[in-house]
């Protein structure tokens, strides 16, 4: 029976407008919802940012709207996005608001879909729900935000509604609703496969209630119980073992991550698959001893079967994983033959089954046009308009078998509690406490009375229509919103915007409860004018009791100072806030005198639920159109900060005053590639150089580089840009993580921390808590976490804009001499290749030449030197080997960056991160060891680079973290050091490759200084500093950017641009003479390690990037070879 048919219910939203209009009350409040949701959706939809993963989905549909094609990836999941957002670009173009122009009205429509709900959720229930999604922070955000969500809610809305209505009615024109919404679900997330689960365990349990309330043909209901009982506890083990081994994991009592099968630890995945097996029984069971025919006849079997039917054919990657153990194919380029018949026959078989469950309990011909329907719109999807047919194929096996791969990789690996504590108290709590009032509610008020109706009323046989509907339906929402908050827990991968799939199901329950209290209230009974007085006295006591109690709970100044201004401001707002609660309790005791405590209680319910609205809409407001570019709000993940547009803005303002449009080459890498592939999408001159950045970009006028990149950025931009730093990509603060009883205890017992989380939930203002935790980094300008990038603008463009207001003294940049003295000139002779077998290098990092012409190298990252004939290629010795940890042997290695040979054919060499100098015959028996470990003596290295040996005896060490230079004999006895942080000659910041010339004069790559220093030895090794000359290069600070040089017998310096990855070479006052790059045969990479070789007249360099060792003849300035 309809509530909303009883005349008391009804009341004034039935009433018309105007006499004679069939406009009602009811009709325009609605309407005006829809309205505000429309001016919510979509004012400023385009000003935020595109956050990371929006700019995938909004360039691909770019570039579908482009006739580039689209193929469907489960990694960017359902195709029905792209298809609708190329949709809005074809009709409004390309830009940020129109890309979210489908998600806007989808959410938007979610709310219009609420019409139909009045027959469950009242008149005024429906009003509730429409006003509740119009204020939900998430349903708001999410609304305005181009990722799957508002699509998803809005098909669930429909789903559940198509549920009721085939429940209660059996009419087939509801089944059409429910494929419609499924299939639709289906092209958009996988999270369609949960949605699945849920109905069809829900509309399971219904069945079940039947047969229990219905007599058996065969006495078997004790086994079925019994099987299901098993089944119940099977998966309860299986929740509480995947919630504890997550739990173990974050408080690091579990140190390693343990094996996983579709992303559920093993004893997980067995108890579950237990739990299948007893569940099948009991189903065998039930269709065995049950009189089949009457389960035929009811209509949760019919949506059982229809929803089964329909997606089986997607549930082949469940066994066809467990066949193969490991992933299903989720893209076509990587299937093989056996796979792709593995998928094609458990595809086949599915499909078999459930046209056989449709034979069986169903009818067929009911069925036909539902499965019609469901395969056309997936077919036309997920081919892409039929231009891509391998996308069926990923659809119907990829979808799922990506989702099942991802939970094992746990993206953003959050807490178990992450929606429980952290996003439902924090944006969705008006829901929450409606979902958990309405259901403690509910489960008095069935304990009072017997309202279960009897087995024959509840059947939902052929042609009787249901009379449970509305306590049905109440069902549905809360087991919906229940199982929503379970599997969005037990999920691997937990992200925020997951909580909207948490959150509209709840918004739907608290309304269907609100309106039962609003229903129970006797307003006839009530004046206006006295309801008015009692809600502003209810809402005058929550707020001045809130603000009494936080200033008790709250930090107090120190009474210790008598009356100081804090003390006084903090006794007049107890004094102020004491008075307004006192006054309200008083004006609400007087003003309920004559109601009864049931409706003062209900008063009171709504009173408190208005409150709770306002601060709803705060939240929502704050989040959406203040916070929606910063990192405060923890609604948001890998989120593009305001940066990315204001990089953009400076952009746009030189390339249209420039080039009067966008046809101004720009230059981005990998590292900032989303979300700038979107915003450099109508620049024609774009270029994308990925991670490797040549000298070619410098006739860019505008570079933009990820942090992971400033490194390689430096050499090639060099003197010649202007450099602005942004933060790209922001990540909510995460101190929730690793939450212990005992940090919740000393949280809420701190008044200082108790009003630090205040300020966070209500104002996302982190200074009070950055204070207490004596961090810095949680301003907008200093968030961490978050990812920069950097703007390079070229000084002659910058000189143009007027903006910028340089000054002519302001452009004066020193040109790199070796601009035009660099050759690309190929190696002469070139060996290696990576790997780590003899002959194979892992990054070498230096080379030496022995008196025999043979090469020892530095095989740094195979921790290990290499003797080698470069005539013949062959490996002469080997030795080293990587440091163990636990039982480390002074022969081994951890990461030699620097070599040297000397007079005595005695192999030195810098083991850079065991601190020492090891000396080694030439066959490589370890002889010495000269090793200590800290900063400050005499003797102790840090990080030691490189070794030289001059023809007195005397080894030369450059001990880079000491930033200094220490001298030893050759039977390790310390001699002297010179050095120290600074850039004064004879101090050094960085230094790495160190030589000795044939002049006996001792040159120092200080590369932090970008200079080259020649040191003097004055006798009894001791130096003093000569000369010192600029290096043109250097630019970076990262771990490649690690410099060596050589001196050949006319003095010339050779000395590595690791970054830049080229050669400079020097005459012996610092005078360039010449440079080379390699040539596009050979291109180099990093180059670090370099030596003469006076026999051959040769130069050897190693290419740390390629593995390689290669030798080059000196070239000139001319660019022929010159052999000295």
């Amino acid at each position: 029976m309809n509530a909303t048919s009883n005349p008391s219910a009804r009341g004034w939203l039935e009433r018309a407008v105007l006499p004679g209009w069939p406009i009602r009350w009811e009709h325009v409040l609605f309407g005006g919802l829809v309205i505000f949701a429309v001016i919510t959706r979509f004012v400023d939809l385009g000003v935020r940012v595109m956050s990371h993963d929006e700019s995938l989905h909004v360039y691909y549909s770019w570039r579908f709207y482009k006739g580039q094609g689209y193929q469907h990836t489960p990694m960017m999941h359902g195709p029905l996005q792209f298809h609708l957002i190329a949709l809005s670009y074809f009709l409004f173009g390309d830009s940020d608001f129109t890309a979210r122009i489908p998600h806007a009205l989808a959410s938007v429509l979610t709310i219009v879909a609420l019409w139909p709900w009045r027959r469950y959720l009242g008149r005024v229930g429906t009003l509730i729900a429409a006003g509740l999604m119009l204020i939900s922070p998430y349903m708001l955000y999410y609304g305005r935000y181009a990722r799957n969500e508002a699509f998803v809610a809005l098909f669930g809305v429909i789903m559940l509604w198509a549920i009721l209505r085939y429940l209660e009615t059996g009419a087939d024109r509801y089944l059409y609703w429910l494929t419609l919404a499924t299939i639709l679900h289906y092209t958009a997330k996988e999270t369609s496969f949960i949605y699945t689960a849920q109905a069809l365990v829900f509309l399971g349990l219904l069945v079940l209630t039947h047969a229990l309330r219905t007599s058996w043909h065969r006495d078997m209901r004790s086994v079925f119980m019994f099987a299901l009982f098993v089944t119940g506890v099977l998966f309860t083990f299986a929740m509480l073992v995947q919630i504890g081994v997550q739990v173990l994991l974050e408080k690091g009592i579990a140190s390693e991550k343990p094996l996983t099968i579709m992303g559920f630890h093993p004893f997980a995945a067995f108890f579950i698959l237990a739990g299948l097996i007893t569940l099948l029984i009991a189903v065998l069971v039930l269709l065995f001893a049950y009189d089949w025919r009457r389960l035929r006849a009811l209509r949760e079997v019919h949506l059982i079967v229809l929803q089964l039917s329909l997606i089986l054919p997607m549930l082949a990657p469940l066994p066809a994983s467990l066949l193969r153990g490991h992933d299903v194919y989720v893209d076509a380029a990587d299937v093989s033959r056996a796979d792709f018949l593995i998928n094609a026959g458990f595809v086949t078989l599915h499909a078999l089954l459930g046209l056989g469950l449709v034979l069986w309990l169903w009818d067929w011909r009911r069925w036909w046009p539902q499965a019609l329907l469901f395969w056309a719109v997936f077919t036309f999807f997920y081919t892409s308009a039929f231009t891509n047919i391998a996308g069926f194929g990923s659809g119907i096996v990829g979808s799922l078998g990506y989702w099942l791969a991802q939970q094992g990789v746990k993206r953003g690996n959050q807490p178990w509690y992450y929606y429980l504590v952290i996003h439902i108290p924090i944006y969705e709590y008006l829901p929450a406490l409606g979902f958990l009032l309405a259901g403690v509610s509910q489960f008095v008020a069935r304990l009072r009375s017997s309202a279960f109706p009897r087995a024959e009323d509840a059947a939902t046989s052929e042609g009787t229509q249901r009379e449970d509907a509305r306590p049905l339906a109440f069902a549905l929402l809360w087991y919906w919103s229940l199982t929503s908050v379970i599997a969005y827990t037990l999920a691997g991968e937990k992200m925020p915007w997951l909580t909207v799939h948490i959150t509209w199901p709840m918004i739907l329950t608290t309304a269907w409860w609100l309106a039962r209290v609003i229903q129970g209230i006797p307003w006839s009974e009530i004046s206006w004018t006295r309801l008015g007085l009692l809600f502003s006295a209810m809402i005058f006591f929550v707020l001045s009791f809130s603000r009494l109690l936080s200033s008790l709970l709250g930090p107090h100044p120190d009474m210790s100072q008598g009356r100081t201004l804090d003390v006084l401001t903090w006794w007049g707002g107890l004094l102020l806030f004491g008075l307004v609660a006192a006054f309200s309790a008083v004006a609400i005791a007087r003003l309920s005198q004559a109601l009864r405590l049931s409706t003062l209680l209900a008063l009171a319910t709504l009173g408190f639920f208005l409150v709770l609205a306002g601060f709803t809409w705060h939240t929502a407001y704050q989040a959406t159109y203040i916070n929606y570019d910063q990192a405060n709000e923890f609604l948001v993940y890998a989120h593009s900060a305001h940066g990315v547009r204001v990089a953009m803005d400076q952009i746009e303002a030189i390339a249209f005053r420039l080039y009067d449009g966008r046809d101004m080459p720009v230059a981005y890498d990998d590292a900032v590639s989303w979300p700038m592939s979107w915003y450099f999408r109508n620049y024609p001159n774009q270029r994308y150089y990925g991670a490797e950045p040549t000298r070619t970009l410098r006739d860019v006028p505008v570079i933009l580089v990820g942090a992971r990149n400033y490194g390689k950025i430096g050499p090639v931009v060099g003197d010649l840009y202007y450099e602005i730093e942004y933060i790209r990509m922001v990540w909510p603060m995460e101190d929730y993580r690793n939450l212990t009883w005992e940090r919740i205890k000393n949280a809420l017992l701190d008044p200082q921390m108790r009003a630090a989380l205040r300020q966070i939930w209500l104002h996302r203002d982190f200074s009070l808590y950055a204070k207490i935790k004596g961090r810095d980094d949680l301003r907008p300008s200093n968030w961490n976490p978050s990812d920069r990038m950097r703007l390079y603008i070229r000084k002659d463009v910058a000189a143009k804009m007027w903006e910028f207001g340089l000054r002519p003294t302001d452009l004066a940049v020193e040109k790199d001499p070796f601009d035009e003295r660099t050759l690309t000139t190929p190696p002469i002779k070139a060996f290696g290749q990576p790997g780590v077998e003899p002959g194979q290098f892992q990054g070498p990092r230096d080379v030496a030449v022995a008196a025999d012409g043979t090469l020892y190298i530095a095989d740094t990252f195979n921790h290990r030197i290499q003797h080698i004939d470069p005539e013949t290629g062959e490996v002469l010795h080997l030795w080293g080997g990587p440091t163990d940890p636990n039982a480390p042997r002074p022969d081994q290695l951890n990461e030699p960056w620097g070599i040297a040979v000397g007079p005595d054919g005695r192999v030195y060499v810098a083991d850079t991160w065991n601190h020492s100098i090891k000396v080694f015959s030439p066959e490589g028996q370890l002889l010495q060891v000269w090793t200590s470990y800290g900063e400050g003596e005499p003797t102790p290295f840090w990080g030691p680079r490189d070794v030289a040996v001059d023809a007195d005896g005397y080894v030369y060490v450059t001990d880079t973290g000491n930033k200094r230079i220490v001298v030893f004999r050759t039977d390790g006895t310390y001699v002297t050091h010179i050095g120290g942080p600074g850039a004064l000659p004879g101090q050094f910041d960085e230094p790495v490759g160190i030589t000795v010339g044939p002049d006996g004069l001792i040159y120092v790559a200080d590369t932090w200084n970008q200079r080259i220093q020649v040191l003097q030895p004055l006798g009894d090794g001791e130096l003093a500093a000569f000369r010192t000359w600029d290096v043109h290069g250097w630019y970076g600070q990262g771990m490649e950017n690690k410099p060596y040089l050589a001196v050949d017998d006319l003095g010339r310096v050779y000395v590595t641009d690791p970054e830049a990855r080229r050669v400079l070479v020097f005459d012996a006052q610092g005078q360039p003479l010449v440079a080379w790059a390699g040539d596009i045969t050979q291109p180099l990479g990093i180059v670090n390690g370099i030596a003469w070789d006076a026999t051959r007249g040769v130069v050897w360099v190693t290419d740390a990037t390629h593995g390689r060792v290669l030798a080059w003849a000196v070239p000139t300035d001319e660019g022929a070879a010159e052999q000295p």
